[in-house]
């Protein structure tokens, strides 16, 4: 049998086709750079910051306090062990362990992590005060508040991912600040605690002492307790305040919380907002809203630092992520800036915004991204390369009749819904002839008369009736098509087909 087959070749342009909210690489993701300041820090490499933590706390004479959703740094430890052995009374705040086994992944709770965790518990258990709670969030290092005071309030937890790897903030706190977080620490360790680490592995439950006066709101440390939601307020009022710019880092969304609602109101009364945020799925429906909004995201692999920055010279720097469960709910701490500490965290923030690893394009034109992208589809981020042009071998097809081999280039094949990742697409594809249906008969016709008045045989190019009913020319080979192309628009046949095999009979 003849090759009654031909290769066809098109080219999709797909430049113009819109794609659900992505990230789009913009810079390639590199480890984090701590920096130490006069009063605000970053974490990272080479751990000046853990250094700064560690230094504070060999400073101890009486007291330290220590509040962590999660402590599991080797280093840390030492020095909290360390002091407890100069007889420093020690005081460890912490979330609890069904907490901790509930949360999700996203690098912060890895089973190595919650394990290093439990052996912290095991080792400083019996030398130090360790009371836990569900809703213990915040981070704060402080010492000796009653004498000499100093201390640091952290986004960070008290872990080396956290303190080496994570853009994080912490700011050096004065000593009225100091004696003002001292306070509230010390109502929500005598009352709100839930929990005592008695000696390994067992926690023992306790109840609140009855004794400590929830403080009244404190000017510059700021809480959400059970009494207070000072930190939502902060938050409403720092947005508000802002006229042309506005600056947000969180770790957790929600969509629904009314701060992020505000947020979106204040970008579409044109207010320019830039939001920086880890890239994770839970956290997508709030950055997605915020984008369609109009504010620019950006999104890092790591990033857990939670704080805001207005244009009118205030800023607040937090443990709480922008959820009920941290504005609404729980126990955490933040700090009010001013003055210069405004505009140190504002640089920081910014060498944050430029070395971001992705922006989210709420409804991008596929032919505006390049490389690496992470697409929201379907509740789920998939990442994609996307090409300036790829080439595709398409399934071959059948054409509707042997007198063309033609057949529509149908649209390409989708990868989870999604289009190809490319701009172009060089499709290739086989067409084949139709062939003969196996179960055809022959129709019995009288001589058709040619163009030169002869007789044209039914023998040398005979019509078929299919099972459907559809008539056909049946052809065996090429030399054939111009008599069939002359039977079928005598006879009206559909299509012209290839013989394979005596039809049945």
């Amino acid at each position: 049998m003849e090759n009654w087959t031909k290769e066809v070749a098109s080219t999709v342009d797909q430049r113009h086709y819109r794609l659900p909210p992505t990230w789009m690489s913009r810079n390639p993701e590199r480890a984090v750079q701590g920096q130490l300041g006069n009063e605000v820090h970053v974490s990272g490499q080479p751990g000046d910051l853990k250094k700064r933590i560690i230094i504070l706390l060999a400073s101890a004479r009486e007291k330290v306090v220590v509040s962590s959703f999660l402590l599991a740094d080797p280093e840390v430890e030492d020095a909290i062990f360390e002091a407890a052995k100069k007889r420093v009374r020690v005081y460890v705040m912490l979330a609890s362990e069904t907490r901790l086994d509930s949360e999700p992944g996203d690098g912060e709770f890895e089973q190595r992590v919650l394990s290093e965790h439990k052996d912290m518990l095991s080792r400083l258990g019996g030398y130090v005060l360790i009371r836990s709670a569900p809703h213990f969030h915040a981070k704060l290092v402080l010492v000796d508040p009653e004498t000499s005071p100093a201390g640091m309030l952290l986004t960070a937890n008290l872990t080396r991912e956290a303190l080496g790897r994570n853009e994080e903030l912490a700011v050096v706190l004065k000593p009225h600040e100091v004696k003002e977080a001292a306070e509230i620490v010390r109502w929500a360790l005598w009352e709100s605690a839930e929990h005592e680490f008695v000696e390994p592995p067992n926690f023992r439950a306790v109840k609140p002492l009855g004794c400590v006066t929830h403080p009244a709101p404190a000017p510059h440390v700021l809480a959400t307790t059970s009494s207070v939601t000072q930190l939502r307020e902060e938050a409403v009022k720092l947005i508000d305040s802002a006229s042309k710019e506005f600056v947000v880092s969180s770790f957790g969304w929600d969509a629904e919380h009314p701060i992020v609602e505000r947020l979106c109101e204040r970008v579409r009364e044109g207010l320019a907002v830039t939001v920086l945020a880890r890239v994770r799925e839970r956290s997508m429906p709030a950055l997605v809203m915020l984008a369609e909004a109009g504010a620019r995201v950006l999104g890092f692999k790591w990033l857990h630092a939670k704080a805001l920055w207005a244009d009118s010279d205030r800023a607040l720097v937090m443990s709480a992520n922008l959820e009920r469960q941290g504005l609404d709910h729980g126990f955490e701490l933040g700090l009010r800036l001013e003055g210069k500490r405004v505009e140190e965290l504002r640089k920081r923030l910014e060498q944050w915004s430029r070395r971001a690893a992705w922006e989210l394009h709420p409804t991008p034109a596929l032919g505006e991204m390049a490389g690496d992208v992470r697409v929201w589809h379907e509740k789920k981020l998939l990442d994609l390369d996307v090409k300036r042009r790829i080439s595709l071998d398409l399934d071959a097809v059948t054409a509707a009749s042997a007198l063309d081999l033609k057949a529509p280039m149908l649209d390409p094949p989708r990868s989870n819904g999604l289009p190809q990742p490319a701009h172009e697409l060089e499709c290739r594809r086989l067409v084949r002839a139709p062939v003969l249906h196996p179960k055809a008969r022959q129709v019995a016709w009288s001589a058709i008369k040619q163009e030169d008045g002869s007789d044209f045989k039914k023998n040398n190019s005979p019509v078929y009736k299919e099972p459907d009913g559809r008539l056909v020319v049946a052809v065996r080979s090429r030399e054939e098509l111009p008599d069939a192309r002359k039977v079928a628009e005598e006879v009206g046949a559909a299509a012209v087909v290839v013989r394979v095999a005596a039809p049945s009979r």
